[in-house]
């Protein structure tokens, strides 16, 4: 069977009614952003100096509560495979696209502001002391290089950025499917899933796990304090971003207002959201109002 005649039976007649060439240099723009951030990775560490005795960076060095494979699959593929599911149930292409470019999106833009940021600055973790097993007849660090350049790479927190960039998308989400964030925005009575504390609690919870991770980088010895915050920042941030450029905003009336509530953005239509996105036309007709009046 014809793909799209498969995809049609399963998410109706007008499935692709939303889909335009610009949406892939979306996808573009995304790939580059990921592919950028591997290159930086790879890129030398700055070498701070430092001092064998400096009590910042002479905690123990201790195994990870939560690994970096596990974070980035939670942060990833968590908040994609929720959407896709509300997706298929609601039938939505554009819902499933939407959600998957703005989860992509937002970790690969934390990422590469991460990386970037670690491997300009070169801030010694907690525990460098322990990685580097300095040797004072040697008058130099005799421990395992790859530990030894892991150390460098203290701030910001990479976990940090990880969990809020995908948690961050999740929650408004969330708040966008729930109205949970909008508190004037109407409820139907007599539901159980109308309960406004019920789904408040739900937009929390990703928030709950991303705060986690980052605590446990402190717990850990493999973050300083600031590593935490700034990397918490900057995945809250490239999360918001991209969420609002695919998505309504959640705290707005008008979005959960309309029949449309919780629905995705139309970016490239002759329409988006009711509205025409022929501007010129717009100002050129307010023009002719003043000139009227």
């Amino acid at each position: 069977m014809n793909f799209k005649l498969w995809i049609q039976r399963r998410f109706g007649d007008d499935a692709f009614d939303w889909i335009d060439r610009s949406y892939a240099t979306d996808w573009l723009f995304v790939t580059l952003i990921w592919l950028l951030s591997f290159v930086v990775s790879s890129t030398p560490v700055f070498e701070r100096d430092f001092s064998p005795h400096d009590p910042l960076i002479s905690h123990p060095h201790k195994p990870n509560q939560i690994g970096s494979l596990l974070n980035n699959t939670i942060a990833l593929y968590v908040p994609i495979l929720l959407i896709l599911i509300w997706g298929t149930i609601r039938r939505s292409l554009r819902e499933i696209h939407h959600g998957a470019i703005a989860v992509f999106a937002s970790r690969g833009l934390a990422r590469l502001i991460t990386e970037f940021v670690k491997h300009r600055v070169g801030r010694l973790r907690p525990d460098f002391l322990a990685r580097c097993k300095w040797s004072k007849a040697l008058g130099e660090c005799t421990g395992k290089i790859d530990k030894i350049l892991d150390g460098r790479k203290s701030f910001p927190s990479g976990h940090s950025s990880t969990a809020f960039s995908g948690m961050v998308v999740l929650s408004l989400w969330l708040a966008g499917q729930t109205a949970a964030w909008c508190f004037h925005a109407p409820k139907s009575a007599a539901s159980w899933r109308s309960s406004r504390m019920g789904a408040f609690a739900l937009t929390l919870l990703p928030l709950f796990w991303a705060t986690y991770v980052a605590l446990t980088r402190v717990e850990d010895y493999r973050h300083h304090k600031e590593d935490v915050i700034v990397g918490s920042l900057i995945g809250i941030l490239t999360a918001s971003i991209c969420y609002l450029i695919f998505w309504p905003n959640p705290f707005s009336v008008e979005n959960h207002a309309q029949q449309a509530s919780g629905r995705p953005r139309s970016l490239y239509s002759s329409t988006n959201n009711g509205r025409p996105n022929n501007t010129e036309f717009e100002l050129t007709r307010l023009e002719d109002e003043i000139d009227n009046v």
